[in-house]
């Protein structure tokens, strides 16, 4: 009986296709732990900052967005003002910090301390209720 040419036949495995694996694993594994550094969040560890906390009510909220804060003003227990920008969304709304000043809710800000234009500025990563 001959065979169908529909039949599926096992791939052949040559020395020529063994080494292009072999040189995908290496190169997977030379560029791996790099994407995984890359990939980090801010406040992961890998980014070599620690991050800090702060709780306080809102004083005062721009908007970069509708979805994003570009700063937040809040104050602390001890009457000091804290002043934050953003890289990007931070877990609550311009909207939502608006009703927690409206009702004088606390807020807990996660942030880094880094370096901008004019200076060290604090950038929230995280804010919560």
């Amino acid at each position: 009986m001959g065979r169908s040419c529909h039949e599926a036949r096992a791939p052949v495995i040559t020395f020529q296709n063994l080494n292009a694996v072999r040189a995908g694993v290496v190169y997977l594994a030379l560029i791996l732990p790099f994407l995984i550094m890359a990939c980090g969040k801010p406040g992961s560890g890998l980014t070599g900052q620690e991050s800090r906390q702060v709780q306080g009510l809102v004083v005062e909220v721009v908007a970069r967005d509708i979805n994003e804060v570009e700063t937040l003003h809040i104050r602390d227990s001890g009457g000091n003002i804290w002043a934050f920008t953003t890289e990007g969304y931070v877990g609550f709304t311009p909207a939502h910090l608006r009703e927690h000043q409206l009702f004088g809710n606390a807020v807990t800000v996660t942030y880094q301390e880094k370096d901008g234009q004019n200076g060290r500025v604090l950038v929230a990563e995280k804010i919560a209720d």
